[in-house]
């Protein structure tokens, strides 16, 4: 077999199962080229599973064609567990323009319009060994895995946690967790219900960040309550166009804001599909001010490039200069079993709690689904006379005793 080696440069991201690298790949032969290698570093009960889904993301990665699907090259297995050997995206990731440098609302329509058309593409492609659909949903839709590049190309990444239909599949779903980052879930994800309209509103609240730059709390499980917040979100996409100098924003602002009520929509049978919003969005963005993501990227992400890797520091990244090289499955599998020990953690603070709502997790369904509520409790029952008598202090007790009996001998005088 040949033997490819992996050299880190940087570490590029740490998700909620692995760690992707910018890596040099040289095989024996002597090629080399630049790659991001995914590696699996979860712990636990279920390291396992994470390695199987690894080789599922994989596998679902080689079957999607679009210009917006990050491209796989391989599935590698490594001494120190699986990997995932991806083409390397030189861009930042929208986490970061939202926050530095928020596009143009011509620029932000855009982004979204690709995004749809690849979970469009993810959910109607056809596996090659069969005539069905891969009904592929990514269920981890938010701002730091799509990226953008400095020629203005968006790519979404991490499929990890993807649900989709394809005959070599090796992970098991199950209705006791639910996978995905909270802040972009939609309320029947909470529930443990999946769906392509699922990925729909998670998109609608990226688009609602690219519009505000704001970040927004997690959408709540009942009707009531994501009525309110739907409204607060609205009400801020529509004060940010409504305050936009340019008149032709200001014009289709009411398009947009209706655009991003039907994907937020509660219900998931009231929201458009992907391929609806990526024509609605294509429609939209023509007559838009300038710039467009062409334009504002080339000028905007190298800039962003710069901040990215100042604030990951990759001056002291202990990684920089590792070497994988590859193995083979027995290997990779030996590594894997040896992570499922029990790790203990000490429970997360507020400030770690409040980040891993923008992280990928494993949670379980809300209670309300996995059981129904307990009754209440009945009130206690009033204590009796004799009860509330003995719980008196005794001096009390007596001065209540010797108080009767001075007012039984006067009503007796009195009456005599």
């Amino acid at each position: 077999m040949t033997q490819r080696r992996f050299r880190i440069l940087e570490t590029l991201g740490r998700g909620g199962f692995g760690t992707v690298y910018r890596a040099e790949m040289t095989d024996a032969g002597g090629f080399s080229k630049e790659v991001a290698l995914k590696v699996m570093h979860y712990q636990g009960d279920a390291a396992a599973e994470i390695a199987r889904r690894m080789r599922d993301e994989a596998r679902v990665l080689g079957l999607i064609r679009h210009r917006a699907v990050v491209g796989v090259n391989s599935l590698v297995p490594l001494p120190d567990g699986w990997g995932v050997v991806m083409e390397f995206i030189d861009g930042v990731d929208l986490s970061i323009a939202i926050k530095h440098s928020l596009p143009p609302a011509a620029a932000a329509i855009e982004i979204i319009e690709e995004v749809a058309g690849a979970l469009n593409a993810a959910w109607t492609t056809k596996a090659h060994d069969s005539n069905k659909a891969l009904n592929l949903v990514h269920r981890d839709i938010k701002p730091s895995n799509v990226r953008v590049t400095r020629q203005g190309e968006i790519k979404l990444l991490d499929f990890g946690v993807a649900q989709a239909t394809f005959t070599r599949k090796e992970a098991t779903e199950t209705a006791d967790y639910v996978m995905g980052s909270v802040r972009y879930m939609a309320p029947e994800r909470r529930k443990g219900k999946d769906s392509h309209q699922s990925d729909v509103y998670a998109l609608g609240l990226v688009m609602a960040n690219l519009l505000t730059g704001k970040r927004f709390p997690e959408p709540p499980e009942s009707e009531a309550d994501h009525s309110a917040f739907l409204g607060t979100v609205l009400e801020n996409v529509r004060t940010a166009l409504d305050s936009a100098e340019a008149m032709e924003l200001r014009e289709r602002g009411g398009e947009i804001v209706r655009l991003l009520l039907e994907m937020l929509a509660y219900e998931a049978a009231d929201r458009p599909d992907a391929q609806a919003v990526e024509r609605t969005c294509r429609r939209l963005r023509h007559g838009l001010p300038a710039p467009g993501l062409r334009d504002w990227a080339d000028v905007t992400i190298p800039r962003l490039q710069t901040k990215d890797r100042d604030g990951r520091d990759t001056a002291a990244d202990a990684d920089r200069g590792r070497v994988f090289l590859e193995g083979n499955n027995a290997q990779a599998e030996a590594f894997t079993r040896s992570r499922t020990a029990a790790v203990e953690s000490p429970p997360p603070s507020k400030e770690a709690r409040e980040a891993a709502k923008d992280r990928t997790q494993i949670t379980q369904p809300s209670a309300s689904v996995r059981r129904p509520a307990a009754p209440p409790l009945p009130p206690p029952a009033p204590p009796s006379l004799t009860a509330r008598l003995e719980a008196l202090p005794t001096p009390v007790l007596l001065a209540g005793i010797g108080g009767g009996l001075i007012l039984l001998m006067v009503l007796v005088f009195l009456l005599t």
